[in-house]
């Protein structure tokens, strides 16, 4: 069965990946210096963006040449998914090349995968390879935490281990003391080896951003440090955040959608109601995971207690952040619960509305910031000549509503193209693999 499955994906690959694309008289946002450009034509050549003319300009001399007519859409850079959790080598090749395609079939092209398995080289490879279905992934090491961690000394000796492998990020997750957690961040600043995730409580907000922590994931410890748990956050609390963040030039990854949700109770929350949880478990995109999973999320969603105060605060930090033009990127933690791989970002995008950020803001979140995090890597977030094909097609214009970024008629990734219908056909067959 795994062995059929395998074929089929590859078949979806061969079907999709084109020598040389056109995308035709369509309204290009390039995230770049370019702006905004309309009647366009952009020219993908294997995984590269090699030129975003003019639609009146001849076409390429070329015999292999596919055409996408993109009259009254738009064109965006992929989005990236900031925090996600990749497959682990215990899954199933069919549940892990179903969960590396639904981030796909969401518009998310580059995924940071924030908790290691060393089986996820080998998926990075098969998907830069071709051979399944997925986005470009950049890769954290296993974490160091309170159970992974008990000195100095193997504070150090992990964190050289791990950037000697070739890990893209060092995780960390609570429960480091300060001296393990400094142990590490000397270590890792020495050696040009970038760490992110939580903040450690015996560290601290302020010490993660001094000790040079690349990411704080889930605004983890800005609660705690402005007592938002207690009382509605002043403006001025908000401006000592901001101007503590600022000239770290550290990167927050908000995961509001389920951090809200699931992760704000601080003890004082209240219950869902029972039309909180209809909605959750109404969800579309539930359909593409396991039904025990799903049984899972539901026991999960009677016992949550979100903290209304909480999320208030949460909101409002996150849209100062933004409005200060601090460094922020995508992120939902996909896969968890309630918040399938691809469609999870949709989720958030929806929660960035309510906070109150622009279009604009939620766009650059999406696609061009983390282009920006990933500057050493390679060049991808924008619609330049260069850049990686990452791209996604659009029904109508996301500078008008954010929400337009879910209206998606196809999906570039690293130039294989995925049309809305073939993004559907093999979510069909997902949602009938994990049927009741």
């Amino acid at each position: 069965m795994r062995m059929i499955a395998s074929l089929l994906i590859s078949m979806f690959v061969t079907l999709e990946c084109n020598s040389d694309i056109l995308i035709k008289n369509v309204t290009v946002l390039s995230m770049g210096e370019g702006g905004a450009t309309e009647n366009a034509a952009v020219h993908i050549s294997g995984d590269r963006i090699v030129a975003v003319r003019s639609d009146a300009a001849p076409l390429p001399a070329t015999s292999d040449l596919t055409v996408i007519d993109g009259t009254g859409k738009f064109l965006i850079p992929g989005m990236t998914e900031m925090h996600g959790h990749l497959p682990p080598a215990s899954w199933s090749t069919e549940r892990a090349e179903d969960t590396l395609f639904l981030y796909v079939a969401g518009g998310v092209t580059t995924v940071r995968g924030m908790l290691g398995d060393a089986a996820q080289f080998a998926m990075r490879d098969s998907i830069n390879a071709g051979d399944i279905v997925g986005p470009m992934l950049y890769l954290a090491a296993p974490s160091l935490n309170g159970n992974s961690v008990s000195s100095v000394e193997e504070a150090r000796a992990k964190t050289t281990r791990y950037a000697s492998e070739g890990w893209d990020l060092q995780k960390i997750h609570p429960g480091l003391s300060r001296d393990e957690y400094d142990a590490m961040a000397e270590t890792a600043n020495a050696l040009n080896y970038p760490f992110g995730g939580h903040v450690p409580a015996d560290v601290g907000i302020e010490h993660a951003l001094e000790a040079g922590q690349i990411s704080i994931d889930h605004m983890d410890g800005y609660i705690e440090w402005l007592d938002g748990e207690s009382h509605e956050l002043s403006a001025d609390a908000l401006a000592r955040a901001v101007a503590i963040t600022r000239p770290s030039g550290t990167w927050i990854v908000p995961t509001q959608a389920l951090f809200n949700t699931f992760y704000s109770g601080y003890g004082a929350g209240d219950a869902l109601s029972d039309a909180e949880i209809d909605a959750l478990l109404s969800r579309e995109e539930n359909a593409y995971v396991p039904a025990e999973t799903r049984a899972q999320w539901a026991k999960t969603a009677q016992n949550a207690r979100p903290n209304a105060l909480v999320i208030k605060n949460r909101q409002m930090l996150l849209k100062a952040f933004a409005d200060a033009g601090l460094n922020l990127a995508m992120g939902s933690d996909a896969p968890q619960t309630f918040s399938v791989p691809g469609f999870s970002i949709w989720r958030e995008i929806e929660v960035m509305v309510d906070a109150g950020l622009t279009p604009e803001q939620i766009l650059e979140i999406g696609t061009a910031a983390p282009g920006r995090y990933f500057a050493d890597k390679d060049r991808f977030g924008v619609i330049e000549t260069g850049a990686r094909a990452d791209l996604i097609l659009l029904d109508a214009d996301p500078r008008l509503d954010a929400l337009n970024l879910t209206k998606q008629a196809g999906v570039m990734a690293a130039g294989r193209w995925y049309s809305h219908a073939d993004i559907d056909k093999r979510l069909v067959e997902i949602a009938e693999r994990n049927k009741d």
